[in-house]
């Protein structure tokens, strides 16, 4: 299976993945707006939603390990990925190539192999080791979540700090 293939096929599996979650969260909040607006037409009492948990500063370091360790493990798979799918150029793909540099520069097909022959071993073919760096976006993110964190303590006025530690 080819590299391309590979990387479709697993993207259309995370966008399903993602569907599939949001459409059942969707359908969550409709059977709870049913249940409310059936409790207001009885007039029983209204059942209470989801009630989010306090604000705390944590949840910053929370997102930056979660941020942080996505984009060190996006960096080190597509590396990866990288690694192996490089080769070096197949027989045909030279063939191919020699044959429309020799029609488009009006040289002999021999010169064409040739030249493309001397050039094998510094081509390769395959996704980039650059690609790679894509995974620096998600850990730059993190890192600013967890300096957003260390720094937190530093922003809070004295008089509201002395409040909220005991």
């Amino acid at each position: 299976m080819r590299a391309e293939t590979f990387l479709f096929a697993v993207s259309l599996v995370v966008l399903a993945i993602v569907v599939v979650a949001l459409y059942f969260r969707y359908r969550k909040q409709q059977m709870f707006h049913q249940e409310r607006m059936e409790a207001l037409e009885k007039g029983v009492p209204v059942p209470k939603g989801y009630v989010p948990e306090p604000w705390s500063p944590r949840i910053y370091l929370l997102r930056g390990l979660l941020w942080s360790c996505a984009g060190i493990a996006l960096s080190i798979s597509l590396w990866g990925i990288s690694l192996s799918t490089r080769r070096p150029p197949s027989e045909e793909s030279i063939l191919y190539k020699a044959r429309s540099l020799s029609s488009s520069s009006s040289i002999s097909m021999e010169e064409a192999k040739q030249i493309l022959e001397k050039d094998r071993g510094t081509r390769e073919e395959g996704m980039p080791a650059g690609v790679a760096l894509l995974g620096l976006i998600p850990l730059g993110v993190g890192v600013a979540y967890l300096i957003f964190y260390n720094t937190g303590d530093k922003r809070i006025p004295d008089s509201l700090n002395q409040i909220q530690k005991p």
